[in-house]
């Protein structure tokens, strides 16, 4: 990898000779590593090392923006933008490019992660494997390590870097008709326990082989993190945007300061807790701020980058993606709070509901009123009387997340890393008093 230095001289040189009104660089530099198995066989390592640099110009309002993965090709990469910009029409929402703010530092570089070789992964792989046959099923899935450093200049004076490493473990067990998955994700790789994440997989996998039927309809659920993470994430995507909130495309819109959901329910970004995957500042280099969207059931607070905040005459959060996207500011360091609770206590206060593992295929069906149907995945149970009583087949969900939230009557106090909005999101399991399942399975 190329130092600190050098990236700040390379694109402070590549701004000296813009001939833009505003010039922006963006770099990011990286090694990624993946291990891939199946059937108990590590079948795959891929290694890519890549450094790409992206330029957004404006002249006047007039903006284009180009990119390049050849470093010696940067200035061609600033011509482009340049090019584009001058035939572009004006854009309504470029305020400029933010001004240099202090960024606080956050130490997410576990050295561990960025020297882990294809042999130390796949000792990792065999933990799984090992799992896996325990029980006799078929493991699949990935590990991957990776360490990148990201730098944000601008013609303003800004100048910001950061570097991190990342670990991600996705793990499906298959036996008969059973399946069963699990991920697990962070930054240091001394926290990735792969044999505790194969052996739930595995437990899953056994624990479901020949599920039974079960007719649709409403039902209260005990859900494993990786469903809460589903839910979680469609209610970010429509509702924590500030552009959708200036726009009333959001469910948020309007209702700032009322309750929206359950109040067991708190949501909040923070780009600096070293429990997700931290960053110190956003895609156009503005430092990270802790954002709470919704506070105990109350709605309190939306994401900014720097175009949405002068929209509504507020200042940036620090959610801008590269480029400032036009999709708007993106909350990718989500954290939903724990309660007090455990898995088996929620089932064990359950007269009859269902257990869910996780939830696919999801997408949205109303925006306005989070309205999300998917599928269930990887194991679902019947709970009868406190009991798991026996494994039942996949059904469609069709649910208004708001309202699942609102019926939330218990949290875990343990939460897990899962995938969120393009980064880790930490959350507990949740027993949601009702939700509803509109279709059934064969499976």
């Amino acid at each position: 990898m190329i130092t600190k230095e050098r990236i700040f001289e390379l694109a402070g040189g590549l701004i000296k000779s813009s001939p833009a009104d505003d010039t922006e660089v963006y770099f990011q530099e990286g090694d990624y590593h993946l291990t891939r198995f199946a059937n108990n066989t590590i079948h795959q390592n891929v290694s890519l090392t890549n450094a790409e640099v992206l330029i957004r110009v404006a002249f006047g309002k007039k903006t284009g923006v180009a990119s390049s993965n050849r470093l010696e090709d940067a200035r061609r990469a600033l011509d482009e933008a340049c090019g584009i910009a001058r035939v572009s029409e004006d854009s309504p929402t470029y305020v400029g490019l933010p001004l240099p703010q202090p960024v606080q530092e956050v130490n997410a570089f576990d050295e561990a992660t960025a020297a882990c070789d294809a042999m130390s992964r796949a000792e990792r792989v065999r933990g799984v494997v090992e799992e896996a046959k325990r029980v006799g099923a078929l493991a699949a899935g990935a590990l991957t390590t990776s360490h990148a450093q990201t730098a944000v200049v601008n013609s303003k004076g800004l100048a910001v870097h950061h570097r991190g490493t990342e670990v991600r473990l996705n793990v499906v067990m298959m036996k008969g008709g059973g399946s069963g998955t699990t991920v697990r994700l962070g930054w240091k790789l001394s926290d990735l326990d792969e044999r505790s994440a194969a052996r739930h997989a595995a437990g899953r996998a056994v624990k479901t082989d020949r599920p039974r039927d079960i007719e649709p309809g409403e039902y209260a659920v005990v859900l494993e993190p990786q469903a809460v993470g589903v839910l979680t994430t469609y209610l970010a995507y429509v509702g924590f945007n500030g552009k959708a909130y200036h726009e009333k495309r959001s469910f948020m819109s309007g209702k700032l300061g009322f309750r929206v959901t359950g109040p067991l329910i708190t949501i909040i970004d923070d780009g600096l807790d070293p429990a997700g995957i931290p960053t110190p500042f956003d895609g156009e280099g503005v430092p990270k701020r802790k954002v709470v969207f919704i506070e105990k059931g109350v709605a309190t607070g939306m994401c900014y980058d720097t175009a949405t905040a002068a929209a509504e005459h507020t200042q940036s959060t620090g959610h801008a993606l590269v480029s400032s996207s036009s999709f708007g500011p993106v909350p990718v360091n989500l954290f939903v709070s724990p309660g007090d609770s455990t898995l088996e206590r929620m089932i064990a206060s359950a007269a009859k509901g269902l257990l869910v593992s996780s939830f696919h295929y999801a997408n949205i069906v109303e925006r306005m009123k989070v309205i999300v149907t998917g599928m269930t995945r990887f194991g679902v149970f019947l709970i009868r009387d406190g009991q798991i009583a026996h494994p039942v087949k996949n059904l469609r969900f069709t649910q208004n997340v708001l309202e699942a939230f609102e019926s939330a009557s218990a949290l875990t106090a343990e939460r897990q890393s899962v995938d969120g909005l393009g980064g880790a999101m930490l959350v507990p399991g949740m027993k949601c008093e009702s939700f509803h399942f509109t279709g059934k399975t064969e499976f």
